[in-house]
């Protein structure tokens, strides 16, 4: 177990930044399906609804990005003992990657039922008359934003077991000092039986 957390640590930071990158992407790609609406003039209050979930999915993307490099800054990625400091990074990534899963959840859902809502049969009529490509009802772009946020929630699973991992360490380097053991990062009772 202690050589699957030390992987772990090293590329937990990496695992984040990918996540919250493919948040972006799908936040960039997001309303793809829709573009094609914008020729028919009734889709304007449907623009006007999901716009700002689409736009707060990027930006949670974007700051989480930030969010997940700052793993690399607290050097969490190397320490042997975490302090309160990488403790208290890993209850903001928890808490903001659980806001971002949700936030990605309720926006697609949102969007999904704003989208099937729409007129399909008379925007396709209008489409033909105007000699365009149809608009198509059935999209993959929902299915993928809900993997996303599933993968979210997987991503938290390498910080989870170095986390449990840190805090045994944390309890040993304690129990050390109080001990007055002259090196207690180092010093493990267990092993020196």
């Amino acid at each position: 177990m202690k050589k699957i957390t030390s992987i772990f640590q090293k590329y937990s930071g990496f695992i984040g930044i990918v996540a919250f990158a493919l948040m972006v992407v799908y936040a960039l790609g997001m309303a793809t399906p829709a573009a094609k609406l914008l020729n028919y003039n009734d889709t304007y209050e449907f623009y006007k609804q999901i716009m700002p979930t689409n736009n707060a999915i990027l930006l949670l993307g974007i700051f989480g990005i930030l969010i997940s490099a700052a793993y690399f800054i607290l050097r969490n990625h190397l320490r042997k003992i975490y302090y309160v400091s990488n403790f208290a990074w890993n209850g903001v990534n928890y808490a903001y990657t659980l806001t971002s899963v949700i936030v990605v959840f309720t926006g697609v859902s949102f969007y999904q039922a704003k989208y099937t809502a729409l007129p399909f049969e008379e925007i396709n009529e209008y489409f033909d008359m105007l000699e365009l490509d149809k608009a198509n009802p059935n999209t993959p772009v929902f299915i993928l934003g809900y993997l996303l946020g599933a993968l979210l929630i997987l991503s938290l699973v390498p910080y989870t077991l170095v986390l449990i991992d840190k805090i045994k360490s944390r309890i040993i380097y304690e129990k050390n000092k109080k001990a007055g053991v002259s090196n207690p990062v180092s010093y493990n009772p267990k092993e020196a039986k």
